[in-house]
């Protein structure tokens, strides 16, 4: 008698150990959906999770993030330095006091006052009134002036240096600026923050949305899984086609495990962009939202769009006013070349009062290096600076022009790639139903109908990842034109 093969046992024992685990999930699980998401982490399928819609989160970014609190500090940096500008023309008192006896007698008694009003005009004006009194038997002759006092009332000026530029002319023209490239650098650093917390977003609500498809097609094999289980010790289907079935379980529960994980980095990702008292990832319980509907593709016109990003793009306006800023630099560094030459005249009063001045002082005072190296270094090194924005204004529009255009390219065949992958999820679809029906009918194998099955999972995906292709593409043109933070202007103040 002919030894029996103990395939078949060892088959039959694999059934009746996989089978009941089987058989309880199925009568656990519902019946999938085609569109069902469940959710992954802090929010369980059961649980009523809200939904989080991308308008909320950006601006919870806008108001929690450091990086977007750090931006309003940009507003107290330009108006400190337009204060310390400011301050250099303020008026000063210029005040000091000498004294010293020698056997009971003043040997020095000295009283200087003063006032200096920096004007801001050309020629570097300053107003200066001074009082002195001079007193004591060693006091240098110069300085000595009767009881009374002397008081001067005067002007000095620079007509050589200060008629180009002056430097506290040129302080104040560049602290003048300041709110303009504080604002231009918070847009720039806004639109870069929106942009990138909106790919975040849209790359969660992708990651969910493929949990949603894999868990779909997990459920799907274990509802198989158990139906074979059943058929095999029945008798109507080979023990062998469980072990296939188990198989296929195993493979997707492990694909599933993936989704999961790429789920929860997705979730963490956005996380960061919340500032750390709002939320943490562990307390991250809400719900993706759906995805808007296939819109008719619009008919996007290149050189109206360069137009606007031209026009609107924050790292241009922040060029601008770096151009106007070395353009004041470049006028002082010329007008330093010239000798520090410096007149004033003063009236003078000495016994009869202040108001009665009838005497004059008058000097001046020059200086100029003889070769004038520094000078002319500081005014060849303003020069290029001019140059090297120029150029690299051009390089930056030629930039921007390639953005925008790069943009309007991919929304244009992200919108195409939409419409592919909803024919190839419609014909994977009929597919995977005439297998099913196969199946059914016993005409068709359990691993026909598994390629069918991940046919249609694949479909599913990359539909999902079309769609969110285009709202990435959108955002990306609306960052390339300047426009992405129109809605968000208030989240700053």
């Amino acid at each position: 008698m002919a030894a029996r093969s103990p395939l078949p046992l060892v088959l039959l024992a694999i059934l009746f150990l996989s089978g009941p685990p089987a058989a309880a999930q199925q009568r656990s699980s519902p019946p999938p959906r085609p569109d069902t998401v469940e959710t992954a982490g802090p929010c369980p399928p059961g649980d009523d999770c809200p939904t989080l819609t991308l308008d909320a989160f950006l601006e919870r970014v806008l108001r929690t993030s450091p990086q977007a609190r750090s931006l309003r500090l940009a507003d107290d940096r330009a108006a400190a330095e337009l204060l310390d500008a400011r301050g250099r023309l303020e008026p000063r008192l210029v005040s000091g006091y000498e004294y010293k006896t020698q056997a009971d007698k003043d040997k020095l008694n000295v009283l200087r006052s003063g006032l200096r009003y920096p004007l801001n005009l050309p020629l570097s004006p300053t107003l200066k009134l001074d009082y002195r009194r001079g007193l004591g038997s060693s006091i240098d002759p110069s300085v000595a002036t009767s009881r009374g006092g002397e008081t001067r009332v005067g002007v000095s000026f620079s007509p050589l240096q200060g008629l180009v530029a002056n430097k506290r002319q040129a302080t104040l023209d560049k602290a003048r600026l300041a709110p303009r490239q504080a604002r231009a650098q918070q847009a720039k650093e806004r639109n870069a923050l929106l942009r990138d917390a909106t790919h975040a977003f849209w790359a969660w609500v992708e990651a969910r949305r493929t949990l949603g498809v894999t868990r779909d097609l997990l459920r799907l094999a274990q509802r198989r899984q158990a139906l074979v289980t059943r058929r095999a010790r029945a008798g109507e289907v080979p023990a062998i086609d469980s072990v296939e079935a188990a198989q296929i379980t195993a493979r997707r529960r492990g694909t599933l495990a993936d989704a999961v994980r790429a789920a929860r980095q997705k979730r963490i990702a956005l996380t960061a962009f919340l500032g750390a008292g709002d939320t943490s990832p562990s307390e991250f319980r809400y719900a993706p939202p759906a995805l808007p509907s296939p819109q008719a593709p619009d008919t996007i016109r290149v050189a109206p769009a360069v137009d606007t990003a031209l026009a609107r793009r924050p790292v241009l306006r922040a060029l601008d006013v770096k151009q106007r800023r070395a353009r004041v630099e470049q006028d002082l560094a010329r007008g330093q070349r010239w000798p520090d030459l410096k007149l004033e005249a003063q009236a003078v009063s000495y016994d009869e009062g202040p108001l009665n001045m009838t005497d004059l002082k008058v000097g001046f005072a020059i200086e100029q290096p003889l070769f004038a190296r520094s000078s002319r270094s500081d005014a060849s090194t303003a020069r290029l600076k001019t140059r090297e924005l120029d150029f690299e204004r051009e390089r930056t529009e030629q930039a921007v022009r390639a953005d925008v255009r790069k943009a309007v390219v991919a929304l244009r065949q992200a919108r195409r790639r939409v419409q592919t992958a909803q024919r190839s999820v419609r014909l994977s679809r009929r597919l995977q139903r005439a297998e099913q029906r196969r199946f059914e009918e016993g005409r068709g194998t359990l691993f026909r109908l598994n390629q069918r099955e991940q046919a249609l999972a694949e479909a599913r995906k990359a539909r999902v990842s079309a769609r969110i292709d285009v709202l990435r593409t959108r955002t990306t043109y609306r960052w390339a034109t300047g426009t992405i933070g129109d809605a968000y202007k208030r989240d700053l103040r």
